[in-house]
């Protein structure tokens, strides 16, 4: 079912009658899951989503493992191609979407015009690359797709010194990975500490010195200029604000990523930065409707796999006359490298100013020597949230079940430190 539409029938789009016609523009996470829960929904619909690489859908989230080895594509697919063909669901790869007509319906791809009933937009995000000095020399990676970790592996081949910049999960992940190489690692976090919003300043420096234990430089606080090269065009050195001096052989980019929604730019769809959409992920226009990382929610953007997947399903299941509901829920915030986890949960203390008025009671242990941390937050004697690092992460499925109840400090211990 891959890539068989024709110049001939592509205003017509098989059209079947009474079928609808559901398009997604997007092959990722949401994307998938739309076509799966409109597949459900709708046993005669035509469906059909149009990715702009060139490969059916995979987990984005797992191509860091395989940063300093082979990348298998066919063992992060989401679905063999098979599972497509089975689901009658067609998928059009290498195709970017250069117009949206919501009036008449209809959307431009690849010089081809396409019908649509309801049209879902999982367009994804895009890595940030900042106008650093010197962005352009070879050796300098984002890090997002299949491909990005090809090129980035033919760097690593000869390289002994990385610099990552960016400690969120992917730049943590790729300066581990590199770590675990050999290679000479220096990770630059623009934040004065790593995982700011994540952690209080006790857990940022158990797990930064966590991170320092494995040998990876740690730079906190400090924001990049640009890149030095030889006279290949090769990056040899990164440059701080402060002129500090970098040696690196590769560098990996990795600040945030931007919202792709310069194909609705002029549509008149309601844009601020993310499309906004409702608990049914509809858009300000009828029968289109948005998820993922491309989508805000009643005003809350999330940017996380797992809510993509389920905002993809309330819009495919919507887009194909259902009647489901996004239900925005706290995500726990879990992090699994540097041979340690982080997991953190609902309102953790940070910042208490929104309930300045409500008795709060905080419970924290530290363990420096095994770099474990737990903090527990109470308001008004009920768990409203923690953070957890090391070993006492590993129950925080049990924690997350004790949220919002009147569970004793001595019973959550128990089962963080006693199993």
């Amino acid at each position: 079912m891959l890539n068989t539409f024709t110049e001939d029938n592509a205003m017509s789009n098989n059209y079947s009658g009474s079928s609808r016609q559901i398009l997604i523009i997007g092959s990722g996470a949401a994307g998938h899951s739309a076509a799966k829960a409109a597949r459900a929904q709708d046993p005669e619909a035509n469906i059909i989503i149009f990715g702009e690489e060139n490969r059916l859908p995979y987990y984005r989230l797992r191509l860091c493992e395989y940063i300093g080895k082979n990348v298998d594509y066919d063992e992060i697919k989401i679905n063999k191609d098979e599972w497509f063909e089975k689901n009658r669901i067609q998928v059009e790869l290498s195709s970017k979407v250069t117009a949206i007509d919501p009036e008449a319906k209809k959307i431009s791809v690849n010089g081809k015009e396409y019908n649509y009933d309801c049209l879902v937009l999982a367009t994804g995000s895009t890595p940030i690359m900042p106008p650093f000095k010197g962005k352009e020399l070879s050796g300098v990676h984002t890090m997002w797709t299949w491909e990005d970790i090809v090129e980035i592996n033919k760097s690593l081949m000869s390289a002994k010194k990385a610099v990552v910049i960016g400690g969120g999960l992917l730049g943590l992940e790729a300066a581990h990975k590199i770590s675990e190489m050999g290679i000479d690692v220096s990770l630059i976090e623009g934040m004065p500490r790593l995982l700011p919003k994540q952690l209080d300043v006790e857990g940022s420096e158990i797990f930064r010195e966590k991170v320092q234990s494995l040998g990876i430089s740690v730079y906190c606080g400090k924001s990049v200029t640009g890149f030095e090269g030889d006279h290949n065009g090769h990056v040899t050195q990164v440059r701080m604000a402060d002129e500090t001096l970098l040696e690196a052989d590769v560098v990996i980019v990795s600040v945030g990523v931007a919202p792709n929604t310069a194909v609705f730019q002029n549509t008149g769809m309601s844009i601020n930065r993310f499309v906004n959409v409702n608990e049914k992920m509809e858009t300000s226009i009828k029968d289109i409707y948005a998820a993922g990382d491309v989508a805000c929610v009643n005003g809350r953007w999330f940017g996380q796999w797992s809510v993509a997947g389920k905002q993809g399903q309330v819009a495919g299941t919507n887009a194909t006359g259902g009647n489901a509901v996004y239900k925005t829920t706290d995500v726990p915030y879990i992090l699994a490298t540097m041979g340690t986890r982080v997991v953190c949960s609902g309102d953790i203390g940070i910042t208490q100013s929104d309930h300045s008025g409500e008795a709060y009671e905080i419970d924290q242990k530290i363990d420096k020597e095994q770099f474990n941390y737990s903090k527990l937050v109470f308001r008004n004697g009920l768990l409203v949230g923690y953070i957890l690092v090391g070993e006492p992460a590993k129950a925080f499925n049990k924690l997350q079940q004790l949220m919002n109840t009147s569970v004793s400090v001595e019973t959550i211990n128990n089962i963080l430190y006693n199993g």
